[in-house]
């Protein structure tokens, strides 16, 4: 390929494979990319470019393509764009392609997340339990969030994060039924309810990464591979650690069962005394 197809998409030549994943990737940057412009930045075949775009980012071009307009299409919401112009603008072809997108990676309409949630109502309710302090929130879908922490502030703050123009209000009395099933599933390891109402909000690749983790049973652990396997993305073990960083349920979604292949722990958003205590109390005889 010419220098000067290399220089338009901002990288100098000559490049190395991880310099032209990032130059193909810069081109994705523009509203009206394609996976063939991509593929052209890059130099290689479309062959070859699928499977190692696959082998160092551990998903699809087309995948990073909708990840990111969708990214675009939030960030357009959240600057109080309409509706319509954040569609065009982050490059969707028409509302229904975007309205299913939102649905599947935001977890809400585009009007509600273009008002950051506003419209939205959230209950939450602060409480011990025996891995610490948690929060346990829920929306008309489902439980939307339990965090572990030290501080109520803190853990309000992160809630927050997650729906900013939300109706968050401290929870009832008849939320009481909700925290104590939450509760006694956190501290028992009580198995978790397969009629449980979640309200998971993050990108289909998390999602899809989330219901997983969900299959994996009480006792049992998973290294980052084999999930990667058993999603069908064997090489996107990094996205998958990831991925279950990002988990908002904790225990509920039991990223705490997965491990590093050489036996190590690996990390936990929650902390790793945490993530041994919940392990060693599910490997109890009887306890599964």
């Amino acid at each position: 390929m010419p220098n000067s197809d290399w220089q338009n998409a901002g990288v100098q030549a000559p490049l190395n494979d991880i310099q032209r994943i990032e130059c193909a990737c810069r081109v994705a940057l523009h509203a009206d990319a394609t996976v063939a412009q991509m593929i052209q930045a890059s130099g290689w075949s479309p062959s070859y470019f699928q499977r190692k775009f696959r082998q160092v980012l551990g998903i699809s071009p087309g995948q990073f393509l909708r990840s990111g307009r969708l990214q675009r299409f939030g960030e357009l919401l959240r600057q109080g764009r309409s509706v319509t112009d954040a569609v065009y603008g982050a490059g969707y072809g028409s509302s229904s392609r975007s309205h299913q997108a939102a649905d599947e990676g935001l977890g809400m309409t585009p009007l509600d997340y273009r008002r950051g949630g506003q419209g939205a109502r959230a209950e939450y309710a602060l409480t011990d339990c025996s891995l610490g302090r948690v929060l346990v929130a829920a929306t008309q879908r489902g439980l939307c969030a339990v965090l572990l922490g030290r501080d109520d502030a803190e853990l309000i703050e992160e809630l927050s994060s997650r729906l900013p123009k939300a109706e968050l209000n401290p929870a009832g009395p008849e939320f009481q039924a909700t925290l104590d099933q939450v509760i006694a599933m956190l501290d028992q390891s009580l198995p978790i309810p397969d009629d449980l109402p979640l309200d998971l909000i993050g990108t289909a690749f998390q999602r899809r990464v989330w219901q997983a983790l969900q299959q994996i049973p009480s006792g049992r652990t998973m290294t980052y591979a084999e999930l990667a396997r058993a999603i069908g993305r064997p090489s996107a073990h990094r996205a998958v650690a990831t991925a279950c960083g990002a988990n908002p349920l904790a225990v509920i979604v039991p990223c705490h069962r997965i491990v590093r292949s050489d036996g190590g722990l690996g990390g936990y958003r929650w902390g790793l005394d945490i993530k041994r205590q919940l392990i060693r109390r599910e490997n109890r005889p009887g306890q599964a």
